[in-house]
This record gives structure tokens, sequence and C-alpha cells, in this order.
């Protein structure tokens, strides 16, 4: 039983189907589990990757030095021996491959302080919804502080995760990272799952209805071009918005 039924009151909420098309590739962020690795492994050790098989033989020697293990047991002897098979992707539901709704919902964080820097944005003042509560006069909050406490993203498959319609990545890269550290610049390989031009569907509820279709639309042309996912920076994770529909 919910709040709203205890009280008898009808919820103050506003919800809206959204609907996004991804133009090219959204890229995974989340350490993959072992089972995820070892499956990749697997299949790169198969097609003779050449990085992995000069590990693959200095494993041997260490630890098979007197015979020769399953394509499984040296998988999983590659992904003992450190960081050098990581890979970065998208946590799973029901076998499914999902992006988080507290990422989707950073992301539209992230674009209303792009959109609206500093504490004021279309509508602040003057949008009155028709059911919901106007913003008492004098409130000085910035848009992206005022929405983490009345903007919610519910997922489609669990209210914690949006599907991206897939049980597989569509592969994995390898991409260089530049980082500095104390010992200076350092370049090194990152592995990372990503799909291609996935439709992802979840659910935004919003408390009051706030916000006016003229900061909302401000807000999402703003993220279609800042993009959802890891590795943003290269345009990945880029989309169009193809669904906006009151529930």
């Amino acid at each position: 039983m919910s709040a709203a039924e205890i009280f008898g009151i009808e919820e103050p909420v506003a919800e809206y189907r959204v609907t996004l098309q991804v133009h090219g590739k959204i890229v995974g962020g989340v350490p993959s589990s072992p089972s995820v690795i070892k499956g990749w492994l697997k299949t790169r050790l198969e097609i003779g990757d050449r990085a992995l098989q000069e590990l693959a033989e200095q494993t041997l020697k260490d630890r098979f030095p007197d015979r020769q293990p399953t394509a499984d047991e040296l998988a999983q002897a590659l992904v003992d021996g450190g960081e050098e098979v990581n890979v970065n992707g998208f946590k799973r539901f029901g076998g499914v491959l999902t992006y988080e709704a507290r990422c989707m919902k950073a992301a539209i964080k992230e674009a209303m302080n792009s959109a609206y820097p500093g504490t004021d944005w279309d509508g602040k003042k003057s949008y009155k919804p028709t059911d919901g509560m106007p913003l008492p006069a004098g409130f000085r909050k910035g848009l992206m502080g005022t929405a983490a406490e009345r903007v919610f993203v519910v997922g489609d498959v669990h209210r914690d995760y949006i599907s991206l319609g897939v049980t597989e990545p569509s592969g994995v890269e390898e991409r260089i990272k530049h980082v500095k550290t104390p010992q200076g610049p350092r370049s090194s390989i990152a592995r990372v799952e990503y799909v291609e031009r996935p439709q992802l569907t979840f659910t935004l509820r919003v408390h009051d209805n706030f916000l006016s279709n003229e900061a909302w639309g401000r807000i999402w042309v703003r993220l279609q071009d800042i993009g959802i996912g890891a590795d943003r920076a290269r345009s990945d994770g880029q989309f169009e918005l193809i669904g906006w529909e009151r529930v």
C-alpha cells in the first residue's frame, strides 16, 4: 500500500512515458562480472587476439607448466590474473542488458545544470501547473537541486533498470585511455561493452509537475547532444527523443 492510499489522497505526481532512440553506440561503464569476462576471453582467444595470446602464453608457463588447461580453466586463470583483462559493461537483469535508472536521472540532472546554470529557468516564476503546486514565491534553489527532490526515473524491466533490448552486447572495443597520475601522464587500454542503436523506454515521475514545456524542451535538446552512458566525450550515447507522453 502506498502513502497516497494510506492518506486517501491523489498522488501529486505527473508521470511521463519517455522513449529514446540512440543514434549509434551506448557504452557500458560498470565493471563486468567474472563470468561475463570469462566468456569474452574465451571468444577472443579463439579468434587469436594477439595481446591476449601473449598474456595467455605467460599464464600457461606460470600456472600450468605440466599440463594443457581447458579453455574455461585458462580463461579463469586470466581473470584471476589482474586488471589486464577487465571489461566495463552493463548490468544485467533477468538476462537482459540494462541502463540503470539512477544513471538516467544523473544524465537528466547534468543536462538541467548545463541548460539552466544558476537559479533561474523558463517558467520558474510564471508557470502554474493545472495539477500541481506552483513553486513558492522567492524559491531560490537551482534546477538541478530541485530535480534531485522532485524528478525520479522508473525503469521498464525493474524500477531500477531500463532495458537495452538485448541479452548480449553488440561487441567489445579496446580504447586507449589517457590519465594524469602522480607519476605523470599515463596511457592504458580499456575494454568496454557497447550496444548498437538501442531504444530505451522508461517512466519519469515529476512531483507537482513543476516544469514548463519550454524548460523540458530545452533540457531534452541539450541531453540529446550530451548523450548517455560512458565515453560521452567521444559522442557515444547521443540520441533522439522520440516519445514524450503524459501517462
